[in-house]
């Protein structure tokens, strides 16, 4: 039997490879230049970027001391701090496919609320920070652009945001 190699064929099947890579390349390169190019987004604000703080206050009353209580709601629990009423935490019941979760978890939390203001504790603060957690640019071609050759195009940004609110009470110490 005998084995026929070419060495330096320019046909070879390497070759080949390389001759077509290049040609389509080159082809590609041709219909990029023939299309409009689509515009880059614009870079994102840096107002948008940044963290928002919201808070409302009463005033203090001069020579009166007080005890305070936070309540902040989480995504799973609602912290109590210090414990009220010997709870730090509370949650709804845990179980596979519970749909009514956050619901629960809002009863929870205006539940504790009114039972606070009930024993006579002073809703003092609400204190509310949202926090941007990222954003999604997206470039259309609008829809009513009729010119091929200078479409117009619609740039749209949305952010994502976290929000964290937390509330203070307050009660009178008695001498």
């Amino acid at each position: 039997m005998t084995q026929f190699r070419c060495v330096n064929n320019p046909f070879s099947v390497f070759t080949m490879k390389h001759w077509l890579l290049i040609t389509g390349l080159l082809m590609g390169r041709m219909a990029a230049a023939q299309t409009v190019p689509v515009p880059v987004p614009m870079p994102l604000p840096e107002t948008g970027l940044q963290s928002t703080v919201n808070t409302t206050t009463l005033k203090n009353t001069p020579g009166v001391r007080y005890q305070y209580q936070l309540v902040y709601p989480d995504t799973y629990c609602v912290w109590l701090a210090p414990a009220w009423r010997g709870q730090t935490k509370l949650e709804p019941k845990r179980y596979m496919f519970n749909t009514n979760y956050r619901g629960e978890l809002e009863g929870m939390l205006m539940q504790t609320i009114n039972e606070l203001s009930a024993d006579g504790w002073e809703f003092v603060k609400i204190r509310t920070e949202s926090r941007t957690t990222g954003a999604t640019q997206k470039v259309e071609k609008d829809s009513q652009s009729t010119d091929a050759n200078n479409p117009v195009y619609k740039a749209t940004t949305s952010f994502h945001t976290s929000s964290e609110t937390r509330y203070l009470f307050r009660k009178a110490l008695i001498n």
